[in-house]
């Protein structure tokens, strides 16, 4: 399989989980535009409360947009904060490339001022179907002025569909 750098198949109590190290390009900074996000709501409130973009990030292996793109990023960031900066996010993980191509896993979350965080993962289809877990997330040292690298280090717990 040629998608994410780390893959591997792990039993946990007795269910098949998937843990998947991704790295997600993207960027939110309200100040600077970009090439995979547009702001739909602006806001005049202190710290921007209330404004809203809607983006298409990119899913690689690696820190570089020229890295094996997997997947994409679909959804929304919300500043939600009224005395400090925090994102409320939603998105859809689409996958384009190898065995999970086609699948999703949706995922939701707060990010803040801190670099390091951690999203929930509510859903998926394919592959991903009736899935739950978690997605831990660092600042990549590749970050720059105008992309938020982050790193990703996802943990999927499912449980197969019986086939009838």
């Amino acid at each position: 399989m040629a998608t994410p750098s780390h893959c591997l198949i792990f039993p946990f109590l007795c269910l098949p989980a998937v843990l998947v190290k991704a790295n997600i390009i993207g960027d939110i900074s309200p100040c600077v535009p970009n090439r995979n996000e547009y702001g739909v709501i602006n806001s005049t409130e202190p710290i921007g409360f209330g404004q809203m973009y809607v983006h298409d990030w990119l899913l690689t292996t690696g820190p570089s947009a020229n890295e094996n793109i997997v997947g994409r990023l679909q959804g929304f960031h919300l500043q939600a904060g009224q005395t400090t900066t925090s994102w409320y996010m939603a998105h859809t993980m689409v996958f384009s490339d190898g065995s999970f191509a086609g699948s999703t896993i949706e995922v939701s979350g707060l990010l803040g001022v801190k670099p390091n965080g951690q999203w929930s993962i509510t859903g998926g289809t394919g592959t991903f179907a009736s899935t739950h877990g978690t997605i831990k997330f660092t600042n990549s040292q590749s970050s720059t002025a105008t992309d938020d690298i982050r790193e990703l280090d996802i943990h999927v717990f499912h449980t197969p569909e019986a086939v009838v």
